[in-house]
């Protein structure tokens, strides 16, 4: 009975980097789905260039999904850090029971880390929000 308590606490323990890894893989699934629009809007545009378009706002507004491009993929490479780190913390939690070694401070540093990369990928976040709203006054300038 205590072997079966002990792989409860186990468990128990594993489903706080588990649920991180799930709210995070929604993160990148709107991260990925921003940077698919990108892409998309950045083709569009080339093409209308391409095709005899002389507007002076096509290249800065290139320009502009280029930089939120950037942004993005520096985002999701975050977002993958965080789960890739969650990921490591639940082998660690395995680890450290079946071999009774002492796992908490590397436990910690990987949480420590994985928030951290979080963080910075929501500021990231917020960064390509912002400039998609610059982006957008410049588009719309003469109807506001």
């Amino acid at each position: 009975m205590d072997n079966i308590q002990n792989l409860i606490q186990l468990m128990q323990s594993a489903i706080s980097p588990i649920i991180l890894i799930s709210g995070v893989g929604l993160l990148l699934l709107s991260f990925t789905n921003r940077l698919g629009r990108i892409i998309d809007r950045s083709r569009y545009l080339a093409k209308e260039k391409e095709n005899g378009n002389q507007s002076e706002i096509i290249p800065i507004q290139i320009n502009i999904l280029y930089k939120r491009g950037r942004i993005l993929r520096t985002a999701i490479t975050s977002i993958v850090i965080t789960m890739l780190l969650a990921s490591l913390m639940i082998l660690l939690i395995l680890f450290g029971y079946f071999t009774n070694w002492d796992i908490k401070f590397l436990f910690l540093g990987f949480f420590i880390g994985a928030i951290i990369s979080l963080i910075i990928s929501v500021i990231l976040f917020l960064t390509d929000i912002t400039i998609s709203l610059k982006a957008l006054k410049i588009q719309v300038k003469g109807f506001i």
